[in-house]
């Protein structure tokens, strides 16, 4: 499907797209249990088959190598060991960039669902949550310069 935005007067836009970025980007990171598997890989070091369908209730094998191998075909996460029955995976830089999004998703998910997210049901911020040196980690994305140095942008609620 394209998309065909125009610049318009008065929009913070500064280049035509002939597709949403947006939209693009949801193709393999929109597919069910993607986000999961870089997840897994990056913040829990779960980088082996194994490991990953243990450590994720729900995950199918099936899913699982379908989701892989798409990621490594978008080059979002690639081979970085092999041993004779298992692979081990990790992020090429490309899936490193995913890492601010997804604790943008964390923090989200912390604040609006935490009804279903913390047994006291209470909001939280990143900080309630995570170290202050793991968000930094993981908020940092080096291609885009895109840092989270506002403490109050975690706090607001």
């Amino acid at each position: 499907m394209k998309w065909r935005q125009d610049l318009q007067p008065g929009t913070a836009l500064k280049v035509s797209f002939e597709s949403c970025p947006v939209l693009e980007s949801m193709g393999v990171l929109g597919r069910k249990w993607a986000l999961i598997v870089i997840r897994n890989i990056a913040f829990y070091h779960k980088q082996r088959f194994n490991d990953m369908i243990r450590f994720t209730p729900g995950l199918s094998r099936r899913t699982l190598a379908l989701r892989l191998k798409e990621l490594q075909k978008e080059g979002l996460i690639e081979v970085v060991e092999r041993r004779r029955n298992s692979l081990k995976w990790g992020l090429t830089p490309k899936g490193r960039d995913v890492l601010p999004v997804l604790m943008t998703l964390a923090q989200f998910g912390v604040k609006w669902h935490a009804d279903a997210v913390f047994s006291d049901k209470t909001s939280r911020s990143l900080r309630d949550v995570f170290t202050d040196a793991f968000i930094q980690r993981y908020m940092e994305s080096p291609a885009y310069s895109v840092v989270l140095k506002n403490p109050q942008i975690q706090d607001r609620k």
